[in-house]
C-alpha cells in the first residue's frame, strides 16, 4: 500500500495547532480592545465551538496564563544577552530593569488579570517564577566579587524590581506616570547594584587577590 502523504495523526496535530493559534489570536484581539476575554468570548471570536475551546483551555486562568506567556517571550528572554553587551554590571541590570518594564507595561491589562487571579488560590494560577533566572545570569560576572549572603541579597531585593507587581505599587500607589516608570525601576536597579558593590569585603577583585589579602590580615 502506497504511503499516505498526509497520515491522520499529522493532519489532526496541524489542525490542534491551528485551531489553538485562532483561539489565542482571538484572545489578543480582544486583550487590544481593553477587555479581558473569558474562554467563550474567545471561542465566539475565533469562531471555534464552545466545547472545544474549553478542551484547549478548560479555565479563564488557564487562558489567560498563555496568552500572556509572562515573560517567556523573545524580548524578555533575549535579557541575559545584556551581558555580553554591557561591561558594567549596574548599567546592565538597570537595562534589563527598564526593558523589562517597557515590556510589561505593553501588556499591563492582561498581566494584573493574572496577578489577580494568583493571589486567589482557589483560582490555582501559578505564576512561573522566571526572574531569578534572569537576575542569576546578569549577575554572574560578579556573583563571585559578593560573598553568599551579599548576593543572595542583592538578587533577592531585584526581583522586586521585575514583572507587574512594582509596576501595579508605582501607578496605583506611588502616582508614577506610566511612561516614567521604566526609569524609576532601572534608577533602583542601579543603585542596588552598585550598594552591593560597594559593602565592606564584597569590592571587585579577582578572587585571588581577596584570598591573599585575607592571609596577610591573618599573619
Amino acid at each position: 500500500m502506497a504511503p499516505q502523504d498526509h497520515p491522520p495523526t499529522r493532519t489532526r496535530d496541524r489542525q490542534t495547532r491551528r485551531t489553538k493559534r485562532a483561539l489565542l489570536a482571538a484572545a489578543d484581539e480582544l486583550f487590544a480592545e481593553g477587555r479581558v476575554p473569558t474562554v467563550a468570548e474567545v471561542a465566539e471570536r475565533a469562531d471555534v465551538g464552545r466545547a472545544t475551546a474549553y478542551r484547549y483551555f478548560p479555565t479563564q486562568e488557564a487562558l489567560l496564563l498563555e496568552t500572556t506567556f509572562l515573560g517567556d517571550s523573545e524580548p524578555m528572554r533575549a535579557l541575559p544577552e545584556l551581558a555580553n553587551q554591557i561591561g558594567d554590571p549596574a548599567e546592565r541590570v538597570a537595562e534589563a530593569v527598564r526593558r523589562g518594564a517597557e515590556w510589561t507595561l505593553g501588556r499591563e491589562a492582561r498581566l494584573r488579570a493574572i496577578l489577580r487571579m494568583s493571589l486567589e488560590p482557589e483560582a490555582g494560577a501559578d505564576r512561573p517564577a522566571r526572574r531569578r533566572g534572569y537576575i542569576a545570569q546578569l549577575l554572574a560576572s560578579v556573583k563571585d566579587d559578593l560573598d553568599p549572603e551579599a548576593y543572595e541579597r542583592l538578587a533577592g531585593s531585584l526581583t522586586l524590581l521585575f514583572g507587574i507587581d512594582p509596576i501595579v505599587s508605582l501607578r496605583d500607589n506611588g502616582d508614577v506616570a506610566p511612561q516614567g516608570i521604566p526609569d524609576v525601576l532601572g534608577w533602583a536597579a542601579y543603585a542596588l547594584v552598585r550598594a552591593a558593590l560597594s559593602e565592606p569585603g564584597s569590592a571587585r577583585r579577582p578572587r585571588a587577590s581577596r584570598r591573599s589579602a585575607s592571609r596577610r590580615a591573618r599573619g
